[in-house]
């Protein structure tokens, strides 16, 4: 056994020595640095526990052996991740990552649990990786990231890892939601047949996929509340033309999904909205899916996943999470006319790109270039360029 763990710990060093080699060789943007120094200093702490290892085993002590081996299995578990998700964003290192960057930094910035949280972007379909106390992996097509449009689907994604962090009071709130729904897919007459059995069985299924469902419409519900106008947009634009599935799903698959088809968060988003005052923008996009539903010969069927009689208790749970989550929320100097400058939020930069692009495309490239390269131009420190958002944020939940 001392052979074996000896062989896997100098195995384990020479794999993180290449790691940390290949990170502090690679130039990356300014808006990544905090993430590539935590990167670094971790792997580094991980090479001091494998060092630690192979100077325990030289100590020739039969009794710690079990003890270095579950040492041994940790570190490769921790190598394995920061290879797989975490070492990537660092090693690609593209400059067209820091406009993106740039969005997530004020996200963070503005939130007080996620403001030192180091974050990284890379390209794969929107989602997020979010392990505290790991640092946070944002994914968006390569595509994507070139412009301002679909930035504000980050907010989404933001949403997870405010769950993340407030995971014991988010869960608590969803189970009470469970526990509502349960109580109202109840039947007012019981009976015990196989049929019965069948019923509670598919009542037990719902109840349970609302766990997750619960959770992507708070990130919905999160990334309204930053975004506003700008996010309805980003939203409709993405995701509309979605395969039939987002617009109808057969009853059998209903139960597998970890997200509500695409059509009901649709729904749920304008009705919020609309209570936002952001009626134009909401009412566009319900015509819009209702449109191509129509087109595609859809009917809406939820079969009991989710009936009219839930929304109370789900409108309830999502505005508790809110206030156990406070996310920034937007202002009307964000929707507002004036032009974005600098010392104002990136929900007023992205308010008004979609106001450019829908009232001037042709002209749209030509100003979001222009914008771009101003916002990218000023100081990125976190400190010296999100400070008085931050504290004008704070003040404005004070006054709300």
């Amino acid at each position: 056994m001392r052979t074996i763990l000896h062989e896997s710990n100098l195995d384990l060093l020479g794999e993180v020595e290449r790691l940390i080699a290949a990170l502090a060789a690679t130039s990356v943007v300014p808006e990544l640095a905090a993430y590539r120094d935590h990167v670094l200093h971790a792997c580094n702490e991980l090479r001091e526990q494998i060092c630690r290892n192979l100077r325990d085993l030289e100590l020739g002590q039969d009794d710690i052996l079990l003890e270095i081996l579950s040492e041994t299995q940790r570190l490769a578990l921790d190598l394995r991740l920061y290879n797989r998700r975490l070492a990537g964003p660092i090693l690609r290192g593209l400059e067209s990552d820091r406009l993106s960057l740039r969005v997530i930094g004020w996200l963070h910035a503005v939130h007080k649990e996620t403001a030192e949280v180091p974050a990284a972007v890379s390209t794969e379909e929107f989602s997020i990786w979010p392990a505290p106390p790991y640092p946070v992996v944002y994914f968006m097509p390569a595509s994507a990231q070139q412009g301002l449009l679909y930035q504000p689907l980050f907010f989404h994604e933001f949403g997870h890892l405010l769950y993340a962090c407030h995971e014991p009071e988010m869960d608590n709130l969803v189970q009470d939601l469970q526990v509502r729904i349960a109580e109202l897919l109840e039947p007012l007459a019981r009976r015990d047949d196989v049929h019965a059995q069948a019923e509670a069985q598919q009542r037990a299924v719902i109840v349970l996929t609302w766990y997750k469902w619960a959770q992507e419409l708070f990130c919905d519900a999160v990334g309204l509340t930053i975004g506003g106008p700008a996010f309805i947009h980003a939203f409709n634009r993405y995701l509309r033309i979605s395969p039939r599935t987002e617009y109808h799903c057969p009853p059998d698959d209903l139960g597998l999904r970890p997200h509500p088809v695409t059509w009901l968060r649709a729904r749920l988003l304008a009705r919020r909205a609309c209570e936002l005052g952001c009626e134009t923008v909401a009412n566009a996009m319900e015509r819009q899916w209702v449109i191509i539903a129509d087109t595609l010969g859809v009917v809406e069927d939820y079969y009991g996943f989710y009936e009219e009689e839930f929304l109370p208790a789900i409108w309830q749970t999502l505005d508790d999470m809110l206030v156990e989550a406070e996310p920034y929320r937007f202002t009307q100097r964000d929707l507002g006319g004036e032009e974005w400058t600098p010392d104002s939020t990136v929900a007023h930069l992205l308010n008004r790109a979609w106001h450019h692009f829908g009232s001037n495309p042709d002209e749209y490239s030509d100003w979001e270039r222009q914008v771009v390269t101003t916002f990218l131009d000023f100081p990125c420190e976190r400190m010296t360029l999100y400070q008085s958002i931050v504290e004008a944020h704070r003040g404005y939940l004070q006054t709300a």
